[in-house]
């Protein structure tokens, strides 16, 4: 838009520059990274999505699956290479940053409502372990930047979004940038009704980011977050029966105990950054979080929970580029600490009213990881890349509920991680790559508390996972194709799954399953952009199952590790004309995948599209953009969520069919 069409040569593919990305805690060239990454930048046809759920900003990433776009209650769920796969409600075993700020808690889980895909800038995933450098649930990794202040000293753009089935979103966005200070500002409001009964939604959420120079070789963020969602309905899973006779029901128990929850959450963070030499960085970060949660489960024993959370963290790092054995050289070497504490309590669930106190304890845990890594140029065309972590883990529960006798207690783990890496440069243009790491993921507060036996304190069955990955990849550039290619095996040892219990459904319990293999092939082709068109496509292969595992005295060797499917392809074209007109086509084919441990349902495969086209315009300092887009657009009948080992058969939340969103974006600029 900014380009003049008279001055643009559209016969000549745009070959873009090489993009610096820092999920590896220092900034680098993917190029130089021994492992599977990738790196999407803010590009037009964004900011024309619905911005409801995060995937919107990360189509076409292979080895990455998400479910459960529809249910707020529950929340995006997101698996890399199977990691994440278990988890019932929120993210678990990959690690999230947003403007490097944790959101992963010491305990390893994620809560995504907080995160606003409107506000993303730059998204970089790297698909494997990442143990070495973040510790605890590193089997994959999420860093975000949110959108940085406009080179003009102010911007002010509204955004208004709508589509059936009540979505409604509303969103401000403005900033400025000034010698040596700049800022942003950001809010939204969404309603949406939802297609299937009982799945209301309505939150609120805002953000301030501000930038301070304060001389040549040091720099000072601030960050300020809330969130607020008074309402978000469970309209809970169903069985296969009745996603045939309607699929748009709500569990009758679901709308009898009216599941669902609220949250009230605020989250500051800061970040300050010091150069006291060329080559040399010290870096020191601090970030809180509140989180007043609770919500209701659809039974009646213990099926409201209430929780008030505290978390602090802070982490020392120091990076310096240096030479060893006359060869370029780059040490990192740091300590993280972080604490979580939640007040909990549980009250029976009379028909959705709140009932007595069953459970009340407090739960803490504290993590501290020193790490280290070095990146080592060893020969020309050969970098080397060395790693390692240590991390203590301390839980504890403080039961202040007597009745049914003391469960107190406290747990300790500890466990160190490494990594090795290689990339060998064929050329400027192409690399090969291998590395080998070990991560472990230790039971979320969440799961160690959801007690099989009904008491309080925590599950004594329940260990943590630990796994080794190995991964052998090639990726260049050949006249702007990008192309990467990606083989990878892991070993996982006490995985750890879902399950239900008859006494109460909707509830997950986790247990460990033993040994389990993960084979795995990943691929993607992006062309350059030609004449405004540009394309990617990406296809990955998953071949998950169990090594050992026992059940009720049943072997389920062999079985396959449920909700995560064989075969998965996308495809993304994109198209923008020097006069504004712009348009975009995803289309994505989901594979089979089984949705219990034993095998014996299964999900069936589907293809899903979506259709956006509009227009922008730009006069002087006003820009403005109309859009409509159609989502499902082959009215495929299809599940959006699976309760992976679910009680009763209620594996399936079904998804929408086709329907239709617009909107309308406003940029102005008078300064």
């Amino acid at each position: 838009m900014a380009q003049e069409p008279e001055l643009a040569d559209s016969t000549k593919p745009v070959i873009l520059s090489p993009i610096n990305i820092t999920a590896t805690r220092s900034e680098r060239q993917s190029k130089e990274i021994p492992n599977a990454i990738t790196t999407i930048d803010r590009y037009p046809q964004q900011n024309f999505q619905p911005g409801v759920t995060l995937d919107e900003f990360a189509r076409s990433t292979p080895g990455v699956f998400f479910q459960n776009q529809a249910n707020f209650s529950q929340d995006l769920r997101i698996s890399i290479r199977g990691f994440g796969a278990r988890s019932a409600f929120g993210v678990r075993g990959i690690q999230m940053r947003v403007d490097g700020i944790p959101q992963t808690l010491p305990d390893g889980q994620t809560q995504l409502d907080s995160i606003d895909p409107s506000l993303i800038d730059q998204m970089a995933i790297i698909r494997g372990p990442l143990a070495s450098l973040y510790g605890n649930a590193s089997g994959g990794m999420i860093g975000m930047e949110t959108r940085a202040a406009p080179d003009e000293q102010f911007v002010l753009s509204p955004r208004q979004v709508f589509g059936q089935y009540g979505l409604f979103k509303s969103e401000l966005f403005a900033g400025g940038r000034h010698t040596r200070f700049d800022y942003t500002v950001f809010g939204s409001h969404l309603q949406q009704n939802g297609w299937r009964d009982h799945s209301n939604v309505q939150n609120y959420f805002s953000q301030a980011k501000l930038n301070f120079n304060i001389s040549d070789d040091s720099d000072l963020m601030l960050l300020f977050r809330k969130f607020y969602s008074p309402e978000a309905k469970d309209p809970g899973g169903l069985t296969l029966d009745q996603v045939r006779a309607n699929p748009k029901q709500a569990a009758s128990r679901n709308a009898q105990f009216n599941a669902g929850e609220e949250v009230d959450q605020e989250q500051m963070g800061i970040r300050f950054r010091k150069r006291p030499t060329v080559g040399q960085e010290i870096s020191f970060t601090a970030h809180m979080l509140h989180r007043d949660f609770q919500n209701r489960l659809p039974f009646f024993d213990g099926g409201q929970v209430q929780f008030d959370r505290l978390v602090g963290g802070v982490s020392l790092q120091y990076r310096h580029d240096h030479t060893l054995f006359n060869r370029p050289s780059r040490l990192i070497v740091g300590v993280d600490y972080g604490i979580q504490n939640d007040d909990r309590q549980r009250f029976n669930n009379d028909a959705g009213k709140r009932g007595v106190l069953t459970l009340n304890q407090i739960e803490r845990v504290q993590n501290v990881g020193p790490f280290f890594r070095n990146e080592w140029r060893v020969f020309d065309k050969l970098d080397l890349v060395l790693g390692g972590r240590w991390d203590w883990l301390h839980y504890q529960v403080q039961d202040t509920f007597k009745d049914d006798g003391n469960q107190s207690g406290n747990k300790t783990l500890s466990q160190g991680s490494g990594t090795a890496g290689l990339v060998y440069h064929l050329n400027e243009q192409h690399q090969v790559y291998t590395n080998v790491a070990s991560v472990f993921e230790t039971p979320t507060t969440t799961e160690l508390v959801n007690n099989p036996s009904g008491k309080g304190g925590f599950n004594p069955n329940l260990n943590p996972q630990t796994s080794l990955s190995q991964e052998l990849g090639v990726r260049g550039q050949l006249h702007g194709f990008h192309y990467e290619t990606t083989l990878f095996y892991i070993h996982s040892w006490d995985e750890i799954l879902p399950f239900e219990l008859p006494s109460s459904p909707g509830r997950a319990f986790f247990r460990n399953t033993g040994e389990s293999s993960r084979l795995g092939v990943e691929t993607r082709l992006a062309t350059p952009e030609w004449k405004g068109l540009r394309g990617e496509i990406s296809y990955t292969y998953s071949d998950f199952e169990f090594e050992k595992f026992i059940v009720d005295d049943v072997s389920l060797k062999g079985n396959a590790y449920p909700g995560i499917p064989s075969h998965r392809w996308e495809g993304l074209l994109r198209y923008t004309h020097p006069h504004g007109f712009f348009g975009q086509l995803h289309v994505q084919h989901v594979g089979s995948f089984f949705v219990n441990d034993t095998n014996s349902v299964v999900n069936h495969a589907y293809n899903l599209g979506q259709l956006l086209f509009g227009w922008s315009a730009r006069y002087r300092w006003l820009e403005s953009s109309i859009f409509i887009g159609v989502n499902n657009l082959f009215d495929e009948n299809y599940n959006t969520n699976t309760r992976i080992n679910a009680a009763f058969g209620r594996y399936f939340e079904p998804g929408a069919p086709i329907n239709v969103f617009g909107g309308l974006q406003i940029r102005l600029s008078p300064f």
